[in-house]
């Protein structure tokens, strides 16, 4: 390398790192620094961005001991690309055990980190990024035209609904940023645990508070549960027009049905449900001789007990005799550590968001009044808004695992409407009317 190398210093002395000026440069040229490491093959070739001897003997030294401690532990010298990173790092997460779905995984994790990391950062070698780069991604990552792009992406089928609900507004949700930053932070997680990183990258958003999913009112919840209990007994038609009830669309409904009334009384996240099995369900005796229904859950926040609310246990019932009736066993025969939301053949459901999805759009109420949709975790905020009047806020927050803060940020706008807390906080000598509204 001589020949593209001028002024040659063997630091070492035994070939391992080498200063040199490039032949190209006249004026004030800094020192260039190449690197070599036993047990790796090829060099490391960097700018030491200094022309000074001493300081860029001692980067040049400093670089040396980090790349050898790099080979030792496995790496090379001159790194992986971002997409074998990727590739490797997607391996890891999938086979992970995880109460989350593959395709959740694929859609909300790894799309989310190669349609971000690796599509602008394609061209670096996973030990070449700077905290500018990322900067600079992120800029990128949350313009208009990535996301209306976004909307586009037909392997996880954005519909064009979904974009149509965006209002033209060109900026993401925080919730949506923080989901992605996860995400991405997870990657960057593994590449440091790897050694193929030593950074931890800054990923700042803009502050704010999350928009939660539409509840559920009162009013909208009766009619829920009236449409339901029709719907679960619904005769379907031949072509000839006589009726018939299909048993597996009968099981799916009443299955679907109790899944919705044991989240709006309990407030459990999906992934809680999913893995809940009969062995968790422990009951909990009150004062007055009545008990209560006591889950034991493991999900977002880990572990936790969760109480039920009262006649919760009915819907539970329900789903326990059915199985019992579906097998053909006696209850002394049924093994509690099945899960309870599952097929006939005894493996959980993995998510029921297109029958809910076809449900509230049979029943009218698919949208709030405000054009918002409501998904399943709607039912979690449905639980949360009725009960935020009936008991004090540490309760609540603990009975869902979650903060008090994260009550009061989400959820006080429910209790601003409770007759109690609107006549309380009025209190004074003014004399009120018996009809506010004009209309």
């Amino acid at each position: 390398m001589t020949k593209f190398e001028m002024n040659q210093i063997d630091v070492r002395g035994d070939g391992k790192v080498i200063l040199y000026h490039r032949p190209d440069v006249v004026s004030n040229p800094k020192w260039q620094c190449r690197v070599s490491v036993d047990g790796s093959t090829g060099y490391k070739v960097f700018s030491t961005k200094t022309s000074d001897k001493s300081e860029a003997e001692r980067i040049g030294l400093n670089k040396y001991f980090e790349l050898r401690n790099k080979v030792e532990k496995g790496g090379s010298l001159k790194g992986k690309t971002i997409r074998q990173v990727f590739e490797e790092w997607k391996k890891y997460v999938l086979s992970r055990i995880t109460n989350r779905t593959t395709s959740n995984i694929e859609k909300n994790t790894i799309w989310v980190v190669e349609d971000t990391v690796v599509e602008f950062l394609k061209g670096k070698k996973i030990d070449e990024i700077k905290n500018s780069d990322i900067q600079d991604m992120i800029v990128w990552r949350y313009s208009d035209e990535k996301y209306n792009e976004s909307f586009q992406n037909k392997k996880y089928n954005y519909s064009k609904k979904s974009k149509a609900k965006s209002n033209g507004k060109s900026r993401y949700s925080i919730s949506t940023m923080r989901s992605h930053r996860g995400a991405i932070n997870q990657f960057f997680k593994f590449c440091k645990e790897r050694d193929y990183i030593t950074q931890d990258f800054i990923f700042d958003i803009p502050k704010g508070k999350s928009n939660p999913r539409p509840e559920f009112s009162l009013k909208d919840w009766r009619k829920l549960t009236n449409f339901m209990r029709k719907w679960v007994d619904e005769e379907l038609s031949y072509s000839k027009g006589k009726g018939y009830v299909s048993p597996k669309i009968y099981r799916e409904r009443f299955y679907l049905q109790h899944y919705i009334l044991i989240l709006g009384n309990t407030g459990l996240r999906v992934g809680e449900a999913r893995g809940l099995r009969w062995v968790d369900l422990e009951s909990v005796s009150l004062p007055n001789e009545e008990e209560r229904l006591l889950l034991k859950v493991d999900g977002k926040t880990g572990k936790r007990d969760t109480i039920a609310n009262p006649n919760t246990e009915e819907y539970f019932k329900r789903l326990f005799d059915f199985r019992l009736k579906e097998l053909g066993i006696d209850k002394d025969k049924f093994d509690l550590r099945e899960h309870i939301f599952c097929h006939p053949d005894g493996k959980p459901v993995q998510s029921y968001k297109v029958g809910y999805k076809t449900l509230l759009d049979k029943c009218g109420l698919r949208e709030n009044n405000d054009g918002d949709y409501r998904t399943i975790y709607s039912l979690r905020h449905t639980y949360a808004t009725m009960r935020i009047n009936q008991v004090p806020i540490y309760q609540l927050a603990v009975n869902m695992g979650t903060s008090v803060k994260m009550i009061e940020d989400y959820y006080s706008h429910a209790k601003t409407k409770d007759p109690e807390f609107a006549k309380t906080i009025t209190k004074g000598n003014q004399i009120g009317s018996s009809k506010v509204l004009p209309f």
